[in-house]
Order: C-alpha cells, then sequence, then structure tokens
C-alpha cells in the first residue's frame, strides 16, 4: 500500500482556551478513514505558552503543534495552514468534538466539489444535545445562498464544520485575517469562486460554554461585528465580479498534492493558477 493521502485537520487554541483538547484528539482517534486516506492534526496556538500542547500525547507524530505571536483565530488558523500537508484541509475548534465519520464524509464530498459544510448539533453546558434548527437541504448548495444568508443574518449553516481543497484555500489568501467570523468570511469567498455541498449527517457537536471566544461581550462589540460581517460580504462581492472560478482538481489523482520543498508563497502561486476567468465553468 503507498503512502495514503491526507486530510489535515485545522485547530487554533490559545492558553485557557485548551481545556477540552484532549477530547477533540480523542474525536479524531476515534475516525474510521476512507481507504487510502489518513489524518493529520495542525493545532496551532495563539500565543507561545506552550500550555496547550501539554494536553496532548508527545509520541503521536500525527500532531503537529506551533506556537507565535497572538493575533486571534484567524491568524492561527494560518500558521497551521503553513504546516499542512494535506491535500484537503478540515477546521475543527478546540472545544469541539467529531462525530463519527465526519472526515470520512468529508472526502467523499470534496471528490466532487472543492469545498463542503455539514450540520452540528449544538454540544450544551449541561450535557444536552440539540440540533440546529436552519438547516439547509442535503447536497448541492443554491448559488449565493449562504451569502443571502449572512446579508440579513440568518447563516444558516455553522461554518466552523468548513472542509476545502487545500488549493482553494491557498488561492483565497487563507482564512481571512479578521478578529472573529473569519470561517464564515472564507465560507462566502469559497462560495464566490465555486459551487459547493451541505452534508445534512452532523460532523461535529458545537460545544457550548462560558469560555468560549463568542461567549464574551467584547466579541459582540456593534461596531467591530458590522465590520467583520461587511469585510466578508465586500470579499465575496468582489470575488464574484472578477468573474473568477475555481478550476477543480482530483483528489484522488495527485491533483494539487503538497511539494512540502515548496516555500509558503510558491504554493500559493501554484494554488492561485486555478483561480480563472470564467468562460465555460461554473456560473
Amino acid at each position: 500500500m503507498g503512502t495514503p493521502r491526507l486530510i489535515s485537520v485545522i485547530t487554533p487554541v490559545f492558553d485557557g482556551g485548551h481545556h477540552y483538547l484532549r477530547e477533540a484528539y480523542d474525536s479524531l482517534c476515534a475516525q474510521e478513514m476512507s481507504d487510502g486516506w489518513a489524518w493529520e492534526w495542525c493545532v496551532q496556538e495563539d500565543g507561545s505558552t506552550g500550555v496547550p500542547m501539554r494536553q496532548l500525547p508527545v509520541d503521536d507524530s500525527r500532531i503537529q503543534f506551533g506556537t507565535g505571536l497572538a493575533g486571534r483565530a484567524a491568524v492561527a488558523r494560518n500558521m497551521a495552514l503553513a504546516q499542512a500537508s494535506g491535500i484537503v484541509i478540515r477546521n475543527l475548534d478546540a472545544d469541539d468534538l467529531l462525530l463519527p465519520g465526519a472526515l470520512m464524509r468529508d472526502i467523499e464530498t470534496l471528490r466532487r466539489v472543492a469545498w463542503c459544510v455539514s450540520a452540528a448539533l449544538d454540544l450544551l453546558p449541561g450535557g444536552e444535545i440539540v440540533p440546529g434548527p436552519y438547516d439547509p437541504p442535503n447536497g448541492p448548495v443554491d448559488k449565493e445562498r449562504f451569502y443571502r444568508e449572512q446579508e440579513d443574518d440568518k447563516l444558516s449553516v455553522q461554518a466552523t464544520t468548513f472542509a476545502v481543497h487545500t488549493d482553494l484555500i491557498w488561492a483565497l489568501g487563507g482564512w481571512t485575517a479578521i478578529t472573529g467570523a473569519e470561517t464564515v468570511s472564507t465560507l462566502l469567498a469559497a462560495e464566490a469562486v465555486t459551487p459547493g455541498e451541505f452534508i445534512a449527517e452532523p460532523s461535529v457537536l458545537y460545544r457550548k460554554h462560558s469560555a468560549q471566544t463568542t461567549a464574551d461581550d467584547k466579541y459582540w462589540n456593534p461596531q467591530e461585528e458590522a465590520a467583520r460581517k461587511r469585510f466578508g460580504l465586500m470579499r465575496a462581492k468582489s470575488l464574484r465580479a472578477g468573474d473568477y472560478y475555481y478550476d477543480l482538481g482530483d483528489i484522488d489523482n495527485g491533483d494539487g498534492e503538497i511539494d512540502e520543498s515548496m516555500p509558503t508563497e510558491g504554493r500559493q502561486a501554484q494554488a492561485m493558477s486555478r483561480l480563472v476567468r470564467r468562460k465555460e465553468g461554473w456560473s
């Protein structure tokens, strides 16, 4: 059997937000993988204390752990992306849990499209599990659906479930470097250049607790929240106005495989070659 193809799971974490990290790891270890596939976990601390790393085993070579200057979750995601070797990428927040079969379903879907999101179940502090009330239909996502929903403050998905071809996330410049909702902004950017799908089978337990970033009142400063929303919408609108589409690669035949000797700027240039002017592509 040859070297397995990789799905890189990207997790930002900070000192103080790391207390569920071991549970996230256990949920990764429980994943059944598609034939010929394996996972790696790229964990990036938003800071340099090294405290979150103590939650993880030191002898699991599938874990890539990094530290660095603090810049919030979007920056941490991008620093983790720079270490990723997978042909596809999956988000996983440090306090969430992957459900059985999540990565397998992502991989199967990413054979057809360049990105996908999936249903999430809320895990409440008392242990109660509650389904999302506004999930879209299973399958292909209507053009501009999430853009329109975000305009109306009615986004129907948890963008933390985002999975994507590595070439596409590189071509988009990584996660949007804003102070929050970077997963939403990046989802809208992907939607602007190529079709995606929604997976109705839940992929994650989205943990709600008092220490999560979005539970802090400072996160919901009205001016900052409006700026984040405006940035994400404007980015997607600009991409769509540029009339670009993403030229979908075949993840089973090595199309878009990572050359680990290539510097990051070369990796992005390679990926951007897939963003082409719309001719007979998706419309």
